[in-house]
């Protein structure tokens, strides 16, 4: 019974081993942008903060975002709440 459980035990750790699926990963190749930025260009913010979405879903640790991805999701909503402000 104990061969039988390290044997199992060892097949479920090999069968979670491997390379992970990189096309289940969220978007991360962009520029940085700033705040001004955003706010010149309004039409980028609701894509941006699609990728923020999909990140903040992905289940990814929380260091593994991407600093550019962080970056441009704080300059995003940074940017629309500046914008509301001036309606």
């Amino acid at each position: 019974m104990t061969m039988r459980s390290a044997t199992l035990g060892v097949a479920l750790l090999v069968a979670g081993c491997g390379a992970p699926d990189s096309s289940a990963a969220p978007q991360a190749d962009m520029p940085a942008r700033t705040w001004q930025y955003f706010v010149t260009h309004p039409a980028e913010i609701e894509p941006m903060q699609k990728v923020c979405h999909d990140w903040a879903g992905s289940g990814a640790a929380a260091g593994a975002e991407p600093a550019v991805v962080m970056t441009n999701c704080r300059a995003a909503a940074f940017a629309k709440s500046q914008l509301q402000i001036r309606r």
